[in-house]
């Protein structure tokens, strides 16, 4: 085990050390290379454009290279060119194929290169597409985001975009996949090369049989031939079901009903062919992997299929298709569809008896009329010649048919966000609340952020407006022997100046990998922590630049945690990346000029200013302020009912998400904050040395000792709860001071709790203060820098940074001494987004 570990470690290392070198090669313009199905066959719309090209005179310069998987190098193709010099085969995922992304001068696939591909701007990117959509894609699928992201990213990166039609431009690359705004390729509409293969003559029919027999699949002569072509199944592409029982089953007994005078032959999805292998009584029926899918329906009499696009191809021959669909029910609800099935252009049927009588039946002719539409609307341009187009367009810039669309503008500007970590914070608190209350008829908003399925990250999204952009970051960018994340948090290959040369050609380089071509009017790094984000949009080819600074930066590079000073090296190198911003950005404006004065030298000609978070008042109320009392219906269930009676019952009355945020009120108050007659102050917040809860802690301890009749409720986790566990311990506090860790929704604590208390050092515009305000809470702060810009003296009481001080502020809540004054948090918020706008220059 030790040793594979060391050779997984050894491959990797030396895939990292092949791609990076060949970014620095020279690209080789005459060089194509040509992917399908991740190398599942030499197949689809990059074979049908090879085979064009190859039959072209005029492009015998170029040099071709196939992708194939292992298991593919012996297809029938490879023997087919084994003595073509200008064609060769490389195996999916070696280095020869890293070192071929790199440097080929054309890149064709079918869907999508993997996360490394960094394309040049030497290199062409023609992405074929695979399909007509039946099935909802990209955003349009609920949660859809994160599952497309490095579909996106391989469209950004794409010169070319292949359609068959309009409707697959508009609804599914324009809106599905949301390319509207920020594409700068083509998408040409000039039908798909693929389909070319259908068009096939006597001599061609012949010689497609001829090949279905050689490979093991049995034909009688005579028969007609049937092609069962379901579609892959899951709610994601990466995890597809197993359902090839159930279709050996249906094949089987179709087979039976139609006599021998028919043949049913299967062609499966590449996602499940793995899956149909292992099934011995479908193999003599199966379609090899080799063969393409056209080239099979070209020699077929009939298609049966379920979701499957297929169908799209084959209505460009006006020949019967037959939609076998036992589960549109289960499959319509989780996937979603563009297209009725009253609108399909054959039959449906739900049982194998229909399905049967439906082939053996005269045609209809309102299916037929049906039909004849469909291939009007969805195969405008599927007439032999689309590979012809293709070629012409691509390759000898010649303009021969169909559309060619360029302008992608909507009319909107762009914004292009990093939020960072997405950790639990105030950070993530408050850009949620500037996202959601953007007008996005006026942006259009995209949020770059890391890949995560961790719970953190779910919530973010959650909680995001589902019409912004998503582009999650896939894979790593590596320097050479190391991912670029590892280097910036040790060795630097370029020094320790993140604007050296090097560096600003490896962050170019991963704005092109994460972004590919896309261009934003403005870029946000909303954390303003890290550099290899920092770095990452400084590279930014376009747009107003802006970064953001949460907190007393100067503090925050010499705090210590643990005996170190563990961001000084990182933010030193965020600070060496100021200057290629147009704008520093602090969350206050006390905190604009803290910054301006310790760090401008950093960035002299970049403009330091500010922009007051803002705050989702609607969300606090509803979390922390159940609509309705849990016990209230209760007296309306039966004597002795259920529990589940009685969930049944407050949900048939008040909605589930009310009752669930009752429920959740209830338990977050009985686990952390029980009833008590006690007077409880509350405090949340990251346990980090610049919060300085033990400050807190000391300052209550002499408010308990004269007034037991208190407690102090502390949330938050961090590097020091432990020390302050002790501290709790050490002064008999261990009964009156309860630490909750992270709670999921704080907010029914500040509704219970009777002041809010803040001893922080330093901070940025702390929105626990906010939301206490929001929620009417007494409150008492220590007296940091930019606290003023968030609770003036009218609004509560602010005290010096000591313990005496501190608890002398408790005492004045005791005595009723605490000034209030009612939050428009509505108003606040207007202004705090004008103040966004101003500052990233969008106003």
């Amino acid at each position: 085990m030790a040793q594979l570990s060391f050779m997984s470690r050894a491959h990797r290392r030396l895939v990292a050390e092949t791609v990076a070198r060949s970014r620095r090669l020279p690209v080789r313009k005459n060089t194509v290379l040509y992917e399908a199905n991740s190398g599942r066959g030499a197949v689809c719309n990059p074979e049908a454009i090879f085979r064009a090209l190859m039959a072209a005179p005029d492009m015998s310069h170029l040099k071709h290279l196939w992708v194939l998987e292992e298991d593919c190098l012996n297809d029938p193709i490879v023997a087919e060119f084994e003595k073509a010099k200008n064609v060769r085969f490389i195996e999916y995922k070696s280095l020869e194929y890293y070192y071929a992304l790199g440097t080929a001068g054309y890149l064709v696939n079918n869907s999508t290169f993997p996360p490394e591909l960094s394309k040049r701007p030497e290199q062409t990117y023609i992405n074929t597409w695979h399909g007509t959509p039946l099935k909802r894609m990209g955003y349009d699928v609920e949660g859809g985001g994160p599952d497309t992201r490095n579909i996106i990213k391989n469209f950004l990166a794409a010169d070319w975009i292949l359609s068959p039609n309009p409707f697959t431009t508009e609804t599914m690359l324009r809106k599905g996949y949301r390319l509207d705004g920020i594409f700068r390729g083509k998408i040409a509409e000039v039908g798909y090369p693929r389909v070319d293969h259908q068009f096939q003559g006597p001599l061609g029919r012949k010689q497609t049989l001829e090949r279905l027999r050689a490979s093991g699949t049995v034909v009688p002569a005579g028969a007609k031939i049937a092609l069962y072509a379901p579609t892959w199944k899951g709610a994601s592409f990466y995890d597809p079901l197993d359902e090839m029982a159930s279709t050996a089953e249906f094949v089987t007994e179709l087979q039976e009903r139609l006599g021998p005078g028919w043949r049913v032959l299967l062609k499966v999805h590449q996602r499940v062919l793995a899956q149909a292998d292992a099934h011995p009584e479908l193999r003599d029926r199966l379609v090899p992997n080799h063969i393409p899918a056209n080239t099979a329906l070209a020699v077929s009499d009939a298609l049966i299929t379920d979701y499957s696009s297929i169908f799209y191809d084959y209505q460009a021959l006006e020949r019967p298709i037959l939609f076998y669909i036992p589960d549109y029910d289960s499959y319509s609800g989780y996937r979603g569809l563009y297209q009725e099935p009253a609108d399909w252009p054959g039959p449906i049927v739900t049982t194998v008896e229909a399905a049967a009588e439906a082939l053996l039946a005269a045609p209809d002719e309102a299916v037929t009329d049906r039909l004849r539409a469909a291939r009007q609307t969805y195969n405008p341009h599927d007439d032999g010649r689309a590979s012809q187009r293709v070629v012409d367009l691509v390759f000898r810039g010649k303009d021969t048919g169909g559309t060619v669309i360029s302008d992608f503008s909507d009319g909107r500007t762009s914004l292009l966000l990093y939020p960072g970590g997405l950790l639990p914070n105030g950070i993530t608190s408050s850009c949620v609340n500037m996202l959601n209350s953007l007008d996005f008829d006026r942006f259009d908003v995209s949020v770059a952020y890391g890949h995560s399925t961790k719970p953190d990250a779910l919530s973010f999204l959650s909680r995001i407006d589902p019409r912004i952009r998503l582009l999650p970051r896939i894979g790593r960018f590596t320097t050479g022997k190391k991912p670029l994340e590892q280097v910036l948090g040790a060795e630097f290959p370029w020094g320790d100046d993140a604007r050296a040369p090097r560096a600003r050609k490896d962050f170019h380089d991963e704005w092109r990998r994460c972004f590919g071509d896309a261009r934003f009017d403005h870029v946000i790094d909303f954390s303003g922590y890290g550099p290899l984000w920092a770095g990452i949009f400084a590279a930014a080819p376009s747009g107003v630049k802006s970064i953001w600074q949460h907190n007393d930066m100067v503090s925050e590079v010499s705090k210590e945690i643990n005996d170190s000073t563990p961001h000084e090296r990182r933010l030193k190198q965020v600070f060496d990346l100021y200057n290629d911003f147009d704008t520093v950005v602090a969350v206050s404006p006390s905190l604009c000029e803290l910054n301006r004065a310790g760090l401008q030298h950093y960035a002299p000609h970049t403009a330091f200013t500010y922009a007051r978070n803002l705050i989702d008042g609607e969300a606090a109320l509803a979390r922390a302020r159940p609509r309705f009392e849990l016990q209230r219906p209760q007296a309306e269930a039966p004597q002795g009912a259920d529990l589940r009676t009685q969930v049944r019952l407050l949900t048939d009355a008040y909605g589930g998400e009310a009752v669930a945020q009752a429920v959740e009120f209830e338990t977050v108050l009985s686990t952390f904050l029980p009833p008590s007659e006690d007077t409880t102050f509350l405090t949340i917040g990251r346990m980090s040395p610049e919060k300085n809860q033990a400050r807190m802690i000391r300052a209550f301890a002499q408010v308990h000792r004269e007034n037991p009749a208190t407690r102090l409720v502390m949330v938050g986790d961090g590097v020091l709860r432990e020390s302050l566990r002790s501290l709790v311990q050490s002064l008999g506090l261990g009964d009156a001071v309860a630490l909750t860790g992270q709670v999921s929704n704080p907010f029914p604590l500040y509704e219970a709790a009777d002041c809010f208390v803040l001893s922080s050092d330093y901070e940025g515009q702390p929105m626990v203060i906010l939301e206490a305000r929001v929620l009417d809470l007494p409150i008492v702060s220590t007296r940091f820098a930019s606290v003023t810009d968030a609770l003036s003296d009218d609004q509560g009481l602010i005290v010096d940074r000591s313990d005496d001080a501190l608890a002398e502020g408790m005492r004045a809540y005791l005595a009723g001494a605490v000034p209030q004054q009612a939050f428009d948090w509505k108003a606040y918020n207007a202004q705090a987004l004008g103040e966004f706008l101003s500052a990233v220059r969008a106003a």
